[in-house]
Order: structure tokens, then sequence, then C-alpha cells
């Protein structure tokens, strides 16, 4: 997969040197990028829900086919997926067994990186920069007017929404967040991002460990800092 470049470098995460610095380094620079050119942008934090247990394995397997895992390799992959039966256990009573078909075995040194193989296709899903940490997702689009920032980061966003939906993922819309970043004095605060449910921009958030605010000043993250230091 790294030999012939199949994975996003955006894609961070259970790989060789993609650890969470280079995907907030990477986003943290695009943003200033953005300030520096007097742009708008709309940053989103998307949290998927129990992502790992909702890869279908048919669609897997048909994924790592297309990539040209096939024969041998391809049967093993299929070996390690199919047929797998789960029970329940409470004490001295278990329930029955039961057969599964989605998620990718937890515990397992491949399960990630077959996770990354899942979702490959996000990257190109709609014309937002993406960045993957696993399954942590970041999306951000910018332009200078509001308007049409505003416009077209819902309805990219539903492009978005609907490949991991055709993909059997689905977002956990309360935890869906976004920020507004810009360099103006005053903001719209009729600005809003809408699936399934309208949300506000947030002034920080947390992403990877790190508290990311709208003006890229890194306050809120000291003061967390200072504060877990203190207590």
């Amino acid at each position: 997969m790294t030999e012939h470049n199949l994975i996003d470098k955006r894609k961070c995460g259970f790989r060789e040197n993609h650890s969470t610095e280079p995907a907030i380094t990477t986003i943290y620079d695009e943003l200033l990028r953005n300030l520096d050119n007097k742009l708008i942008t709309c940053s989103l934090f998307l949290d998927l829900s129990k992502a790992f247990d909702c890869c279908d394995h048919e669609t897997l397997l048909d994924k790592l086919y297309h990539f040209g895992i096939r024969g041998v390799s391809h049967k093993l992959f299929s070996n390690f997926l199919l047929n797998r039966m789960q029970c329940t256990k409470i004490g001295a009573f278990k329930f029955s067994y039961k057969r599964i078909s989605c998620g990718v075995p937890q515990g397992s040194v491949i399960s990630p990186l077959l996770f990354l193989i899942y979702i490959k296709n996000i990257t190109k899903a709609s014309s937002f920069h993406t960045t993957l940490f696993a399954d942590d997702i970041n999306l951000h689009m910018s332009n200078s007017c509001f308007n049409v920032l505003q416009t077209t980061a819902n309805l990219e966003l539903c492009k978005v929404d609907h490949l991991l939906r055709a993909n059997n993922l689905s977002l956990n819309y309360n935890k869906t967040n976004f920020m507004l970043l810009t360099s103006r004095k005053h903001n719209p605060a009729s600005f809003k991002v809408a699936i399934n449910h309208n949300t506000s921009p947030e002034d920080n958030l947390k992403y990877l460990g790190i508290l990311l605010d709208n003006t890229l000043s890194w306050k809120p993250h000291v003061q967390k800092v200072k504060t877990q230091l203190l207590t």
C-alpha cells in the first residue's frame, strides 16, 4: 500500500512516522496560511459513530480487490474477516453465538490499516481539505466571501455524509462542530453549517488533544495546560 502510494498522505495514525504531530501541523499551517491571505475558513471536526465496528466485510473485501490484493492474498483476508461469531456473556449466563458481518477485529495489528483502506475515498469525496487521524476527521475550506463559503461548505458536507452512509458509516451529528477563522473584525451571526441539525461556530475546539482556537493564538490550549499543571 505504501510502495504504490495507495494511502493518502493526509491519513495519519497507525502508520510509521504519521503521529498526531504531522496531522495537527498540517491543519495549523493551512489555517494560518488562509488567515495570512485574508481568507475566511470554515473548519469542521467530525466524529464517527463506532467507526471500526461498522466496516462492512464484503465492502472491505471489494475495496482490497480493487486495490490489487487478489488471489491467495485476498483469500487470506477473506478468511480473516468472514464467518466470525460473537456472543454476549453476563456472569454465568451466555447468549447464543451470532455471525457478524461488520467490524474489523479489535486488537489485531492489521485492523487499523484495513480501516484506513476502508475510508480511503473520503479525501476525494468533496472539495474540502481533509485530514484524518484514525477516525478523527478534520475538513476545512476557505473563501473571501461569507455567503459563498457557507453555501459551498454545506453542499460539500452533504457529499461527505453521503459517502460515509454508502459505506455503512455515520456521523455523530451532536459531536460534529466547526470553527470560523477570519482576520475580519465582524463575523455574520447567521453563518450556519447544517447537516441533520444546525450548529453555530465555536471559539475553540479540541482535536487530537490540542485546543485549536479561531485566532490560532494557542491561548486556550496554554491556559488548559497551565490549569492541569496546577491541579
